[in-house]
């Protein structure tokens, strides 16, 4: 069977995710950064509301056009490992009992592989900044809102354990089964 080879890591703020791109980036792996907290430094710099805490469903539609645009923008035949997927915005989105019928039908329409790589609360690792706001109770909630989405669209979701990142990279990879 012939997967796609679009690859999720996904996890509350501040979980070590940014951590594992960039190793398999180093590694030569194509890697797409997260896109919410680029979105929220323009959000800013334009001086809009368009931000998770004025206006999620606005900001959540940004977010999502720009996972889309990633999404596309593969490199086929290749590895490829997303820094959060599109599922990821109906997580932040339920976690406030909002429905957005038009990006959860999006979201089955953008399949990525099978498997899931979800990192879980960290708090010896979580800090804020002007961009990440959640406090560690928001990172919980998120995590199994995560978990959630993902298992309800059908992935199959492989928490990965607090360990050193190369440790974690080396579960990825054999789980994918590249050598």
């Amino acid at each position: 069977m012939t997967f796609n080879k679009r690859v999720i890591i996904t996890g509350g703020p501040g979980t070590g995710k940014s951590t594992l791109l960039n190793l398999l980036e180093k590694r030569g792996y194509h890697c797409h950064q997260e896109i919410s907290r680029a979105v929220i430094r323009q959000q800013l710099d334009l001086g809009t509301k368009l931000l998770p805490w004025d206006d999620l469903p606005g900001f959540s539609h940004l977010v999502f056009a720009g996972q889309k645009q990633q999404y596309e923008a593969v490199v086929p035949g290749k590895w490829n490992f997303y820094d959060r997927g599109m599922p990821d915005v109906l997580a932040y989105l339920r976690n406030e009992s909002i429905h957005e019928e038009i990006l959860e039908d999006m979201a089955r329409q953008y399949p990525y592989y099978p498997t899931v790589f979800l990192t879980p609360p960290w708090p010896e690792i979580y800090s804020v900044d002007e961009e990440r706001r959640e406090d560690l109770d928001a990172m919980h909630t998120i995590h199994d809102e995560l978990q959630g989405v993902y298992e309800d669209l059908g992935y199959e979701v492989m928490e990965l354990p607090r360990i050193p990142a190369e440790e974690r990279l080396k579960m990825i990879l054999e789980k994918l089964e590249i050598r």
